[in-house]
């Protein structure tokens, strides 16, 4: 199943609304203001009639829990009406502690939530420093531990406060730049930061292609 993971926002009376312009993939278009990055993923890479799961990564705030209500759910419901998606669901609450031992059992709950053959698909925007980190954790996770896995896209919306502009990143290759990193050194390949830095040097000027 195709799997969309995000976090809530904790900023006060909503989000900024604009429409996010892609960077790194042309094809993440979504021509609506929304508060929810993955919806330009969810509209991009879901076909009419599918069955999806959304999973939301909170805190507990009560400002998370006005930007849910008021202004993700709906706009998410919006988006899977007009795609006539099926799509469920669910909620990963992390303590508000902020400690490593919070932090792990957020891990913990998200790596319970994979199975053999999904797709998943990431937004890193929102939540607290260790949160994106711990959403990159589970997914390495899933994509060793379980079958036929498959990282679909990783993103992550930036907007800037000065211009009111809003972008939205393609950054999945970071993930799998770590995965041939690590298989490299493990192989014992000789240098292998002349191969990583002629790769790097391979997908130069790639942006919005």
């Amino acid at each position: 199943m195709k799997k969309f993971f995000t976090s809530v926002s904790y900023q006060k009376d909503g989000t900024e609304q604009p429409i996010y312009e892609p960077v790194g993939n042309a094809k993440l278009v979504y021509e609506k203001r929304h508060s929810l990055p993955i919806l330009n993923v969810i509209s991009n890479c879901t076909e009419t009639g599918e069955k999806i799961e959304v999973i939301f990564i909170m805190g507990n705030s009560e400002d998370a829990r006005n930007n849910l209500e008021k202004y993700l759910l709906p706009q998410l419901d919006e988006l899977v009406k007009e795609r006539s998606l099926e799509c469920s669901v669910k909620y990963v609450l992390y303590s508000d502690a902020y400690d490593i031992t919070s932090m792990l059992a957020l891990y913990g709950e998200l790596i319970r939530l994979y199975e053999d053959n999904d797709e998943i698909y990431s937004c890193l925007t929102y939540g607290t420093k260790p949160i994106p980190l711990v959403q990159m954790m589970s997914m390495r996770y899933a994509y060793h531990a379980k079958k036929n896995v498959f990282i679909g896209m990783i993103v992550y919306g930036r907007f800037d406060h000065t211009t009111k502009k809003a972008y939205i990143y393609d950054i999945t290759s970071m993930f799998y730049m770590d995965e041939l990193s690590e298989r490299f050194c493990r192989m014992g390949i000789e240098n292998p930061e002349e191969k990583i830095a002629g790769m790097i040097a391979a997908t130069e000027g790639e942006d919005n292609e």
